[in-house]
């Protein structure tokens, strides 16, 4: 007899949905929140020549520093929200990142691309070491895979799975890996670095 639980559903296909993009919003609305605190107070300590010290020098660090870090979060925060709401206003076949199909896969905007088609994939994990991590969440899956096509002419496909929860779609993303290699489709892996 179940004991009252129930087995989350895992995902088949990549598609995104606005619960992928919220917390960005969230860690993005923080940022913001901040910087408006410290801008304000960093620009008028620069505009009224505050505080008064001893040291010109120390002056200009003290009045300065919230102005720089006010500007820096500022500009992480409006990145991060203007990226997330563009995501979460993707609809019907432009949220599809991929779907894997016998035949092949399906992209985004509903793009078919058969097996035979793909020459060769590069499988990119996203690394962030620095000591600052300002938009950043361990628990998204942080993957791209380039998609070099056997016809020259139309080039490579890029498809960002980055945003996706590790712990739900880690496991679609291997079977993706291992569908390449059924398929006989050679796979190199690489590691990149990246902030946001």
């Amino acid at each position: 007899m179940a004991h009252g639980r129930t087995r989350r559903k895992l995902p088949k296909h990549f598609i995104t949905a606005k619960a992928h993009h919220w917390p960005r919003v969230q860690r993005s609305s923080q940022l913001l929140m901040m910087a408006w605190i410290l801008l304000p107070l960093g620009l008028y300590l620069v505009a009224n020549d505050l505080p008064e010290t001893s040291v010109r020098r120390a002056q200009l660090m003290a009045s300065w520093t919230p102005t720089f870090f006010g500007a820096i979060l500022l500009l992480f925060g409006a990145w991060g929200v203007g990226t997330a709401v563009l995501a979460m206003r993707r609809k019907g076949v432009d949220a599809i990142d991929a779907k894997i199909r016998a035949s092949g896969l399906i992209l985004r905007g509903g793009r078919k691309v058969a097996w035979e088609e793909i020459g060769s994939v590069t499988a990119i994990s996203f690394q962030n070491d620095a000591k600052v991590q300002l938009l950043w969440d361990r628990a998204e899956l942080h993957r791209r895979l380039e998609v070099q096509l056997k016809q020259p002419e139309t080039g490579t496909l890029r498809i960002d799975l980055v945003r996706y929860p590790a712990v739900d779609y880690l496991g679609l993303y291997e079977s993706l890996l291992d569908e390449f290699e059924r398929q006989r489709i050679p796979v190199k892996h690489r590691k990149k670095w990246m902030q946001a």
